[in-house]
């Protein structure tokens, strides 16, 4: 099970965690710009600024233009008897009526009748912080806002500082901030995705391509330890294995052709001594003749037995054949193959071990009799001379009957044992008929075993011998 350090799963939650850190960062920029924008004036504080420069004039009108040009106010400063001390702009802005409709603490509209002095404290429910009066109801929209009041100390009695803020709509600069950074984490976010996921897969895609147009060299080479690597070398290791099925058929092709051309070539031989008349000479090629066409018979029949064998495990039913199962007894089975080897090879020991009672197996009696004799013969071929003795046992082996063949002949290198079922692999090189065979046998031996459900497999050492042991499913 891959660990959760290896997975795509981590991968994609990094992702996730670099977007939040965008994000927190985009909202702290944001909260930042939007702190740095003008705030809503407040006439108190403008007042407060204004009052020691009341006693001079010149400093006053400099500071209310510079009020106007930093904050974009616009303020006229009156007196307790109306009269305009102050303004940056023209015409001036008008003083307050307060015999106007106002709104009280309960937020009623009274009519209050003029009068002089400083105008009654109202606090409105909700808004800015209070302020000495405001014209009430605000305007429409596209109108000016509303004038401000504030109480303004002169050194003679208390004047009136009438302020009128910038008429400003909602800033766009927040929304458009929003969405910029919106736009950076979605492309962040968006090429960690890619670099993690799209590449890979564009990588097996392309490799997919090219191996289905033939390139069996094709491989997506993907290193990476999530899941899209062990994918890739899913794919790779498929690509390899098509590849080594291919040549395997290339080899199969050419070892068929050298086992077909060699017969061929002796029987023509054959055919051309006997065509010079002599009796004798024409008597010894018949008899090479009628062996070089036996060994032919062998190789054809095990090479389509083999071929059938190989297509019965792809197909529930293949057309043409069929396991004939039966019971067989392994011991009558057993002792059958001993005779026919003895009668064959006579000079060859032979012991043959049952252990005990044995089940009986179903199976198809011909071709488990050709294992039989196919392991045999290979275990005379490659048994040293003087002769060596075989063994041939039979046992039980929990739910299976295990058919076992053991020599002490010259052994099978240990580079040449993943290859000795491979169709035409011999692992003495030469093809000469004392070592005979074509390399058919133990294919055909474990393309048989397997078709009845079996499993067989080959211990080998160099020099001290070979063991192989093929094992039959019996019947509960």
């Amino acid at each position: 099970m891959k660990t959760l350090r290896s997975s795509l799963g981590v991968r994609l939650y990094v992702v996730g965690v670099v977007q939040l850190v965008l994000v927190a960062c985009a909202a702290w920029l944001i909260g930042y710009v939007v702190s740095r924008l003008p705030e809503r004036a407040d006439p108190r504080a403008v007042a407060v600024r204004l009052g020691p420069l009341l006693a001079n004039p010149s400093a006053l009108t400099k500071e209310l233009e510079e009020l106007r040009k930093r904050q974009g106010l616009l303020l006229s400063a009156y007196d307790e008897s109306d009269r305009l001390v102050a303004t940056n702009t023209t015409p001036a802005l008008p003083p307050p009526r307060w015999g106007k409709p106002v709104r009280s603490r309960d937020n009623r509209y009274t009519e209050e009748p003029p009068f002089r002095g400083p105008p009654p404290l109202m606090l409105p429910p909700l808004g800015p912080p209070p302020l000495f009066g405001e014209h009430l109801p605000p305007p429409p929209d596209g109108r000016p806002p509303p004038d401000m009041y504030t109480k303004l100390e002169f050194g003679g009695g208390d004047g009136v500082l009438v302020c009128r803020p910038p008429h400003h709509g909602p800033s766009p600069l927040p929304p458009l901030l929003t969405l910029l950074s919106g736009l950076v984490v979605v492309g962040v976010g968006t090429y960690l995705t890619t670099r993690f996921i799209t590449r890979p897969l564009g990588e097996l895609s392309r490799a997919a391509r090219a191996l289905g147009r033939g390139d069996l060299s094709a491989r997506a080479n993907l290193k990476r330890a999530d899941e899209l690597g062990e994918l890739g070398g899913v794919f790779d290791e498929m690509a390899s294995r098509m590849n080594d099925l291919l040549l395997a058929e290339k080899e199969l092709l050419a070892n068929l052709s050298h086992e077909l051309r060699t017969p061929l070539a002796r029987i023509r031989v054959a055919l051309e001594i006997a065509s010079e008349g002599d009796a004798e000479a024409v008597r010894a090629s018949l008899g090479e003749i009628a062996v070089d066409l036996a060994e032919l018979e062998t190789l054809i029949d095990d090479v389509l037995a083999a071929t059938r064998l190989a297509v019965q495990s792809r197909q529930a039913a293949p057309a043409g054949f069929a396991l004939r199962r039966e019971e067989v007894a392994p011991r009558a089975l057993c002792e059958r193959a001993a005779e026919r080897f003895r009668a064959q090879h006579p000079g060859r020991p032979l012991s043959v071990v049952i252990d005990g009672e044995l089940p009986f197996v179903l199976a198809d009696p011909t071709l488990l009799r050709r294992v039989l004799d196919n392991l045999l013969e290979n275990a005379h071929k490659y048994s040293r001379e003087p002769p060596d003795c075989i063994v041939l046992r039979a046992r039980a082996d929990g739910a299976e009957v295990l058919f076992e063949v053991t020599d002490r002949g010259i052994g099978i290198p240990e580079e040449d044992l993943p290859r000795i079922f491979d169709p035409f692999f011999r692992s003495e090189r030469s093809r000469s008929r004392g070592t005979g065979g074509v390399g058919l046998g133990l294919t055909l031996a474990k393309r048989i075993v397997e078709a009845h459900g079996g499993r067989i497999a080959v211990e080998s050492e160099r020099a001290v011998g070979t063991t192989v042991r093929a094992a039959i499913p019996a019947p509960a």
